[in-house]
């Protein structure tokens, strides 16, 4: 049996964390979690070129507010979550002095309100209480604030109210009831936001005049990731909003690097050559049409489909025969589980392009015979079903 604790430094640090108390094992826990969902991040170390990765860090170490901008599969989430763990374990190269990082995470939706993310109310008992939104419990947590995929909600509206308060002024978000006699007796008071010049956030009841202040800390940071081809489709960021943040650019990786990273992805030798080139053929037309660029971690599941497919093809029907050239079984198969593969990993987004943008992508896959006319008819007749 192999010993889960052969690895000395591992069990000191999971031993270390248990020892350190509750703040200390819940950070050592997310950094576990972060590195394990990390299955993408050869795909990030492919194509974040050292000048992108320094504009990331640098950008997030001397702005309060950052959005990585980039298609679809760049790695945009896997790189915040890779640099909030180089800043939570070495605060210092970011010119940090807390201890560490926290971070709280959120996925804005489509509905979403200033009163969801900011001040909202709810009814207690029959009374009016305030609820505070992932803004003000992240500043009252000390946590940095992630909204990951920000164009999937308004940001204009929800964030609308805040827009002073971004640019590093105070303002009013509304007004804190607790209902009745509440404990902290701050019923119908008005509620700030604020900045501190102080590293940690900190939230402030003032008695003269009755105000309830919430204070980001200096080293405090609300960051994002936003989808430059979804923002077609879904919501821009208006220009008020949109210059309170820093945007750094994440661009899809070359065909070459694309390239290196699927042909170390196959298993099967003698499939080596094959997936590596057409999958590459694939991406490359999506790379060249602007408005159809994807990243690459919505193609690296293509070759584990083809294996698995033609894995799981053998043991139903046992080896199928070929005649060696391409229009015998084997090839005909490979054909099909290729135009599979594209159509699982990438069909919902094709399938909301503009008609013009579809027949340009066409001229593409076509002409640079990443599939064959009739499995790219295929994938634009089951388009449809999924356009929900």
């Amino acid at each position: 049996m192999t010993n889960p604790f052969a690895d000395v430094e591992a069990f000191e640090s999971l031993r270390s964390a248990a020892l350190g108390g509750d703040e200390e094992f819940e950070r050592y826990r997310r950094r576990q979690a972060a590195a394990a969902r990390r299955h993408v991040s050869r795909v990030v170390e492919l194509q974040l070129s050292a000048r992108i990765e320094r504009m990331v860090e640098v950008a997030i170490a001397s702005s309060k507010a950052v959005l990585l901008v980039g298609p679809p599969g760049t790695g945009k989430t896997e790189i915040l979550e890779q640099v909030i763990d180089k800043a939570d374990k070495d605060p210092s190269r970011f010119g940090f002095t807390a201890e560490g990082v926290d971070s709280a995470w959120v996925t804005p939706e489509e509905e979403w309100t200033f009163e969801k993310l900011v001040l909202g109310e709810t009814v207690v008992d029959g009374e009016i209480r305030s609820v505070e939104g992932d803004l003000l419990l992240a500043v009252r947590n000390n946590q940095w604030l992630v909204l990951d995929e920000a164009n999937r909600a308004d940001m204009d509206r929800v964030l609308g109210g805040v827009l002073t308060w971004l640019s590093g002024k105070r303002v009013k978000v509304g007004t804190w009831r607790s209902g009745a006699g509440g404990p902290d007796q701050n019923v119908g008071v008005p509620v700030y936001l604020e900045w501190t010049d102080q590293p940690e956030s900190q939230v402030r009841d003032v008695t003269a005049p009755p105000a309830k202040e919430y204070a980001a800390g200096s080293e405090w940071r609300v960051l994002g990731t936003y989808n430059a081809v979804d923002a077609q489709r879904v919501f821009r960021m208006g220009q008020a909003l949109s210059r309170r943040f820093k945007h750094v650019p994440i661009p899809p990786a070359s065909a070459e690097d694309f390239r290196t990273l699927i042909a170390g992805s196959i298993k099967s030798d003698d499939l080596v050559e094959w997936i590596t080139d057409r999958t590459t053929r694939l991406y490359s037309a999506h790379l060249a049409v602007e408005e159809a660029q994807l990243g690459p971690g919505l193609f690296v599941d293509i070759p584990a489909y083809i294996e698995h497919g033609l894995r799981m093809l053998k043991t139903v029907d046992g080896e199928p025969e070929d005649d060696g050239d391409d229009t015998g079984r084997v090839s005909a198969l490979r054909e099909e589980l290729l135009t599979e593969a594209y159509l699982v990993s990438v069909g919902n987004l094709i399938a909301k392009y503009e008609p013009d943008l579809l027949n340009e992508l066409s001229n593409e896959v076509l002409s640079s015979a990443a599939l064959t006319t009739g499995n790219w008819e295929w994938v634009r007749q089951n388009l449809h079903a999924m356009r929900a």
